[in-house]
């Protein structure tokens, strides 16, 4: 048996409890690792989790219309079926199709059953339009369902996303076959244009296809879908596999196949006369789609219970929700760091003023959410805001009800009718036990004292005019809902 030096010597030696190494680094990366696991469990981020929400997301029932008649209608929630590979289109809003963050897959399943990924809706292209059917040869947009775009954080529905494709370059092409790149996009740009022309049969189809142009469209034919920016046919091939989250799909993309041969005549050039070249080359059946509907008229009818869309005014009510949750004072301490964020004093910021502002008071929105707010505010295109429009939407105004108790506290501390009132006799008169941090022990008198007398703006003057004590109050009141706790909260502080 061979000892080491140290045995030798008279030392213990190495057991399953030695540490070797920097031990301390791993015990701090252990650590590091389970605070992350702890942080992405509480905030619903864990790869499972995501990856089953995603699923049960995608995959969820939703309305499938019934056409009564036989037309196919904008506003149908229809699924798009593919001949060739006896699949439907499809579409992943989790998965990124490309650099471009705004970029999401599409696909085609295996299933042509209904559901949220592969059931889409026909919108118009042309909003003044007043025809509700869809007809060969007229331009509209593939839109993405409903429930794929419901945001669980602020309880809004995303803009929606449509069908579309670009011409290919270095950087964007189908991932398999290097084609045209197909994918889903909540810009409604004519890139998102589509048309369907009837599909040709065999050579002499040309004539059938111009003459179509126009008619309704019915369910269950068979369409060719073009793209009108490229004039590409959207395409999918059963050689073109892949797996996904969903098991395997097949890739879609934009490129005309078509039979091969001649179509054109030259009979009656030799005489003199023009030949109409309405004949066509036959569409295979990589390009072959089919716009299905529900054969159940119960299919159609909605059951969900979708939020509102995504808007100002619902973002609006986010932030001030977050700021409330955050700290008490929750509007007075956003105006007092914005303002502190205008150096210039003009009472104006610009786009990044206003998100790393918002973000350091812990609002975190995200760039489309973002934009929304900010181009709601941003009323002359410039890129600039007003703080005081800002601050008033965040807030709101108060009601009837409150500015008469407001008006009743000021009028009972302005005793001369000077319309002056010193902000030592505020503090002197104000109840600061009645303060909410004060009865439950989580700060002193002498603190809560020291916070009140803070959030008045006075100019310096140490004078309160009756617009400053209306304005703090329009502050605090956009954190209180009801009316009762507001009219409880003067009582006590003012004795009213």
């Amino acid at each position: 048996m061979n000892f080491t030096p140290q045995q030798l010597a008279g030392g213990g030696s190495y057991n399953c409890k030695t540490r070797v190494g920097n031990w301390h680094e791993d015990v701090c990366l252990e650590e590091t690792k389970f605070a992350d696991f702890k942080r992405a469990r509480a905030t619903g981020t864990l790869t499972m989790g995501m990856f089953n929400k995603k699923v049960a997301t995608c995959t969820s029932a939703v309305p499938h219309s019934f056409s009564e008649d036989g037309c196919l209608r904008y506003g149908d929630s229809i699924v798009i079926a593919h001949k060739e590979t006896g699949g439907s289109l499809a579409c992943d809003p989790f998965e990124s199709a490309g650099f471009d963050n705004n970029e999401f897959a599409a696909s085609v399943c295996e299933s042509t059953s209904s559901m949220a990924r592969n059931t889409f809706v026909i919108v118009k292209a042309e909003e003044n339009s007043d025809d509700d059917l869809v007809r060969w040869g007229t331009p509209f947009r593939i839109m993405c369902n409903q429930s794929l775009r419901v945001d669980d954080k602020t309880n809004m529905l995303q803009p929606p996303l449509y069908l579309a494709s670009n011409l290919k370059n270095e950087r964007k092409a189908s991932p398999l076959s290097n084609n045209q790149l197909v994918y889903m996009t909540p810009k409604p740009s004519y890139s998102t244009c589509w048309v369907a022309n009837m599909p040709a049969l065999d050579k002499f189809s040309g004539a059938s296809r111009m003459l179509a142009v126009g008619e309704p469209i019915t369910v269950g034919c068979d369409v060719a879908l073009q793209h009108c920016a490229t004039r590409q046919l959207l395409s999918s091939d059963s050689k073109l596999s892949m797996q996904t989250d969903f098991g395997t799909e097949y890739e879609v993309c934009g490129k005309t196949n078509v039979k091969t041969g001649k179509i054109s005549v030259m009979a009656g050039e030799f005489s003199g006369q023009r030949t109409p070249a309405t004949n066509c080359k036959p569409e295979l059946s990589q390009n072959v789609w089919s716009f299905v509907t529900s054969a159940d008229p119960a299919a159609g009818e909605e059951f969900r219970n979708l939020p509102p869309p995504l808007s100002p005014e619902g973002l609006i009510a986010k932030v001030l929700g977050i700021l409330k949750a955050r700290s008490k004072n929750a509007v007075r301490g956003l105006k007092s760091a914005f303002k502190a964020m205008d150096d210039v004093g003009d009472y104006k910021l610009d786009k990044e003023d206003l998100k790393w502002g918002l973000r350091d008071l812990g609002v975190d929105l995200d760039d489309e959410q973002f934009g929304v707010l900010f181009t709601y505010f941003d009323k002359g295109g410039d890129g600039i805001i007003s703080l005081t429009e800002f601050l008033t939407a965040i807030r709101g105004e108060m009601n009837d009800f409150r500015v008469g108790l407001v008006l009743a506290a000021y009028d009972k501390l302005d005793a001369d009718g000077s319309g002056l009132v010193n902000i030592d006799d505020i503090v002197s008169l104000y109840n600061i036990e009645a303060d909410p941090m004060v009865a439950e022990g989580v700060k002193t008198v002498d603190e809560a004292a020291k916070e009140f007398m803070s959030l008045w703006e006075t100019d310096g003057n140490g004078v309160v005019t009756k617009e400053e004590f209306i304005e703090y109050y329009k502050d605090l009141s956009a954190e209180i809902d009801d009316d009762a706790q507001f009219e409880l909260i003067m009582q006590s502080a003012w004795g009213l």
